[in-house]
């Protein structure tokens, strides 16, 4: 009788968070299908300069101009066009980023003061990691409507540095990141 009783609890809670569960899985953090489906409608594209003194403008130019020219490959290879110069841009693309450091720690040897074996041993310890976390949001604004039409962030852990290894990180997250962007029809 007592397997019955916790079975028909197990079932009852089951269907009274299915609801719930279906709510949360039915959230979706991205753009609106229709909205990013008016990406696809615009040709031409020109990077936006935001105000170097607000947080998050990228505005060491050299990491601006490898980011711009990351993004501009990415489009490029869904059928946008950078915008000629003295020619007005139907896209604005707007970069921003952080780089901040991190930490992680470690669990190492033995966590308990017993072992499994003999007895009494030396407890474990931790060590640390140091690293950075770099993050970067494109958004793909209609620069006539001043209106969000696509965004993306990504975020990679990067050693010390300008490495290539880090350039080769943000690279990879960034192709992975633009699949989601309509071609150009």
């Amino acid at each position: 009788m007592r397997k019955v009783s916790v079975t028909i609890h197990a079932c009852l809670a089951v269907f009274l968070l299915l609801p719930m569960a279906e709510r949360a899985a039915a959230a979706d953090v991205s753009p609106k299908p229709e909205v990013a489906a008016n990406v696809a409608k615009f040709r031409t594209f020109a990077f936006v300069q935001g105000d170097p003194q607000q947080a998050g403008v990228v505005a060491d130019k050299q990491v601006r101009h490898r980011l711009e020219r990351m993004v501009t490959s990415q489009l490029m290879a869904k059928g946008y066009a950078p915008a000629a110069p003295g020619q007005a841009a139907e896209l604005g693309v707007n970069l921003a980023g952080k780089v901040v450091p991190g930490q992680q720690v470690l669990v190492v040897g033995n966590p308990t003061p017993y072992s499994y074996y003999r007895g009494r041993i030396e407890p474990g310890g931790t060590e640390s990691v140091d690293y950075r976390e770099g993050t970067v949001h494109v958004d793909i604004l209609d620069l006539r409507q001043s209106k969000l039409l696509w965004e993306t962030q990504i975020s990679e852990k990067l050693t010390a540095g300008y490495s290539e290894e880090n350039w080769k990180k943000v690279e990879r997250a960034l192709g992975e990141a633009f699949k989601s962007l309509p071609a150009r029809r």
